[in-house]
């Protein structure tokens, strides 16, 4: 697959369902999902799931205002979640955008990736100063 060196709608959905696919599937955070959302991302509510980050990720990139959620709400309601889970969560959400996007592009969604990791954690009462983030940037190849 060609990188892509601007972000579109259909770009997005790509990347969106090539990060849950590979998360889905992950050791460490794949049963979030599943219990979440189902073993099958063609059902209804991956369908949605996907449908509504493309919108998020378009109100972030494009501008665009389609985005009627709350980034936040529905992560409180997962029993277990842990500051390794957002860590791993960004390094799978990173590979996924080097596999979509020119370095310059993907460096742009790693940027975003980290940055919604530690308000996520820190919303969820996690420890915002924690070592496996200040490492993250260079397991992930961002600097």
């Amino acid at each position: 697959m060609e990188l892509e060196n601007t972000i579109t709608r259909e770009n997005l959905e790509i990347l969106m369902r090539l990060f849950y696919e590979k998360a889905l599937l992950d050791d460490e955070i794949g049963t979030f999902f599943e219990l979440e959302l189902g073993s099958d991302t063609g059902n209804e509510e991956w369908t949605e799931h996907i449908d509504l980050l493309v919108d998020f990720w378009a109100s972030q990139f494009l501008g665009e205002e389609q985005y009627k959620g709350d980034p936040f709400g529905p992560h409180f309601t997962i029993i277990g979640l842990e500051e390794k889970d957002f860590t791993r969560w960004v390094e799978l959400f990173s590979e996924s955008s080097d596999k979509v996007y020119t370095p310059e592009i993907s460096h742009l969604f790693k940027e975003k990736g980290i940055y919604y990791s530690k308000a996520f954690m820190q919303a969820l009462n996690e420890d915002k100063n924690s070592k496996d983030l200040k490492n993250l940037k260079s397991k992930i190849g961002w600097e």
